[in-house]
């Protein structure tokens, strides 16, 4: 039962039985889009924060320590170009990598899918609640429901 259209109610079932189970199917995808979205969120953000950070780092040691710093890098790490330039490079993937995992949060709406799940997960979980209190009518529920999920397509 992926969509409530396809709600088949026999003569002897109770409507609100089946509708109760398609909710509860309905919640048991959004928990699983909602475990894979805000793990992959999270993954996204700490990325962007460590490359970035790590950018800044690179940068601030030429940056701050000058030609003595530089030098010094370049004769323990025992290179044959200037210490500055194996830096700049670091300073540049990492800077790079946190502006593309940005822009793939951004892209992809990560952040407002997971909103949108979350909200249609609570208003589903409600709905349970009213319909198996019986205080509200099976044809409401229904609209509700409808309600509750139109806009998590992206699930």
């Amino acid at each position: 039962m992926s969509s409530l259209a396809e709600l088949e109610v026999s003569g002897d079932e109770d409507p609100r039985t089946v509708l109760a189970a398609w909710i509860g199917a309905k919640r048991g995808e959004l928990d699983t889009y909602l475990a894979r979205a805000t793990s992959r969120r999270r993954r996204l953000l700490n990325l962007t924060v460590i490359t970035g950070t790590l950018a800044a780092t690179l940068t601030a040691a030429p940056a701050l320590g000058g030609k003595p710093v530089a030098d010094w890098l370049t004769a323990t790490l025992g290179l044959t170009s200037p210490a500055w330039r194996l830096l700049c490079a670091a300073a540049m993937l990492c800077s790079l990598t946190a502006t593309i995992t940005t822009q793939l949060m951004k892209s992809h709406a990560v952040d407002e899918h997971v909103s949108r799940a979350q909200a249609a997960r609570a208003g589903l979980e409600m709905l349970e609640v009213r319909l198996s209190a019986r205080k509200i009518e099976y044809a409401d529920a229904a609209e509700d429901c409808l309600a509750c999920v139109k806009d998590t397509s992206f699930v």
